[in-house]
């Protein structure tokens, strides 16, 4: 088993920082997240959907370094101690780098224990924004004993019709 970097939780302001063995500070959040909700009936309950965020704060460039990645998946299975938590993962196209994070993202995830009682799905979602397609890369991990789980599935795989003004 690969080490990690020991991370601490600022409850004040609700994320995980590390530094890197270069002194690169990252910071991991979980936010509440309601686009789900979106894609579904008022009546239909989700229960907890969280997005994540992972930030790397300093700004000079960083090596590769495992301990980052094996941080991270250490974080988010902590996440999923509560089997009834579900997370969304949007990946930043500021720098035009999202489908980079994405299969960053997606290797992570195929490389981890967490696959024995996790589940990983994927959306490319397309939509218009003032006269410009929009693509964004997006991932749902939810515990596979969620019972929200079929719920949680379909409302991810409706997202599209929910950005382009469809209804539920």
């Amino acid at each position: 088993m690969l080490k990690q970097y020991n991370y601490t939780f600022n409850s004040d302001s609700g994320y995980y920082s590390f530094f890197t063995k270069r002194q690169i500070e990252y910071r991991v959040a979980f936010y509440e997240d309601f686009t789900l909700a979106s894609c579904v009936g008022n009546d239909i309950e989700l229960g907890n959907v969280y997005q994540i965020t992972i930030d790397r704060i300093s700004s000079q460039p960083e090596q590769f370094d495992v301990l980052i990645s094996e941080t991270i998946k250490n974080i988010i299975a902590s996440f999923f101690e509560n089997i009834h938590d579900a997370l969304i993962y949007i990946c930043d196209d500021n720098d035009k780098k999202a489908f980079q994070r994405f299969s960053v993202f997606d290797r992570w995830y195929e490389k981890s224990s967490m696959t024995n009682y996790i589940i990983k799905l994927n959306n490319i979602i397309e939509f218009d924004s003032d006269r410009e397609i929009i693509k964004l890369y997006t991932s749902l991990m939810l515990h596979k004993e969620n019972v929200n789980f079929k719920v949680i599935k379909d409302a991810f795989n409706n997202i599209s019709n929910a950005l382009n003004g469809e209804k539920p």
